[in-house]
């Protein structure tokens, strides 16, 4: 006897298939098929969309969606800022920056900001509904077909957070070397082993159309933290290696970091030097890993002294002023302030050291007083005993 089944409802209509051995078992099939699909789709971070970037035409462009403000600010170049949460604290509060560069077929991503899948209790940030999807909605729908691979500047909660969204899936992802990849498994719950591991001055990612991603070692904030370089577009990307956000200064915490960061900026900035000319190096766009700080800052020093807003990155003489402060602080000549460079107590640090700050035009640096005397061999002045 034939018996009728609504099997599937397409467009409005009831497909009936008779029920014999061969059809049920061609369904199952086709089940069983649809369900793998479906599976691996979910892989591969396919998800219902609801962000469209058809409005991201122009350069300056922005988009709000959900959590994020999304900013095209290079053709094929965007910026996924995350401004934060008023209830949280450190990169939680002031939010954070997320960089996709795209080519022909591939697409890379540096950082990955906060942490709103599970939230991180350290920063006060609680999980957000749908916080993965949301974010893979984003990616997605900004990369199109094209392969993406993930480079992290440094393994810090407010750069790393997202990671889960892209664990077990075909995406790369990647850290410099130096990184302390045990965090990720005490700040995130992740084992350290989905990172690849490269050297710095060794990686390139080459995304193709002439889009070269060079990599380059900045420690000081961290042990192996890494810039990107991107050409020819001419935009260096350097999470929190040289500024954080605001008065574009950078913390040095011990001298051990301070000697790292002079070496190493100062390969970065002999490498373009070397590398560009000079109307190449004065059209370079530098975007750190809080960028939308600087956009307001206003640098404080023994005379008036404010820098103009700008466009929420720095340019050329950023790095390069970056190096002379280091440079300064280790012949000693930060004391002068004929030269340019200007100094001053600050609030006590880590263990209530007395700090500095210096800075010298666009550039400025905040260390722990000793260090900053102790790295040219002079001693830091006596604090008067109070009575």
């Amino acid at each position: 006897m034939s018996v009728k089944r609504n099997f599937i409802k397409q467009y409005g209509k009831d497909i009936s298939l008779k029920k014999n051995g061969f059809l049920s078992l061609l369904n199952l099939v086709i089940i069983l098929v649809i369900i793998l699909i479906s599976s691996f789709a979910c892989t591969q971070q396919a998800i219902t969309s609801g962000f469209d970037p058809s409005n991201l035409k122009q350069l300056g462009d922005s988009v709000h969606y959900g959590s994020y403000f999304i900013y095209k600010i290079g053709e094929d170049i965007y910026k996924i800022s995350d401004p934060g949460d008023p209830e949280a604290i450190l990169g939680g509060l002031i939010g954070t920056d997320i960089y996709l560069i795209c080519s022909e077929s591939k697409a890379l991503m540096i950082d990955l900001g906060n942490n709103y899948i599970d939230g991180f209790e350290k920063d006060l940030i609680k999980p957000r509904e749908n916080a993965k999807e949301e974010f893979l909605d984003v990616v997605n729908n900004l990369i199109g077909k094209r392969s993406l691979e993930v480079a992290v500047t440094h393994m810090h909660p407010d750069h790393s957070g997202m990671t889960k969204a892209f664990i077990d899936t075909r995406v790369s992802l990647w850290i410099g070397e130096g990184e302390d990849m045990e965090r990720l498994r005490t700040m995130h719950n992740i084992e350290p082993s989905v990172y690849k591991i490269f050297r710095q001055g060794e990686k390139k990612f080459d995304l193709g159309g002439g889009r070269i991603v060079e990599t380059f070692l900045l420690r000081g904030h961290s042990n192996g933290g890494t810039v990107f370089l991107l050409k020819p577009d001419m935009m260096l990307f350097t999470g929190d290696a040289i500024s954080p956000g605001p008065r574009r200064k950078r913390e040095l915490r011990s001298a051990e970091a301070f000697n790292n960061f002079t070496v190493d900026i100062n390969n970065l900035v002999n490498n373009l030097k070397n590398n560009l000319a000079p109307y190449d190096r004065y059209g370079l766009q530098v975007y750190t890993g809080h960028s939308g700080e600087m956009m307001f800052h206003a640098t404080k020093t023994d005379i008036a002294d404010t820098l103009p807003e700008d466009e929420g990155y720095g340019e050329w003489r950023f790095v390069q002023d970056m190096a002379n402060v280091a440079n300064a602080i280790k012949d000693g000549t930060w004391l002068d302030a004929t030269r340019g460079f200007h100094h001053f107590e600050i609030p006590a640090g880590i263990n209530n050291q007395r700090q500095i700050q210096i800075v010298f035009y666009n550039g400025a640096l905040i260390l722990p007083e000793d260090v900053a005397y102790g790295a040219s061999g002079m001693k830091a002045p006596e604090v008067p005993i109070s009575k």
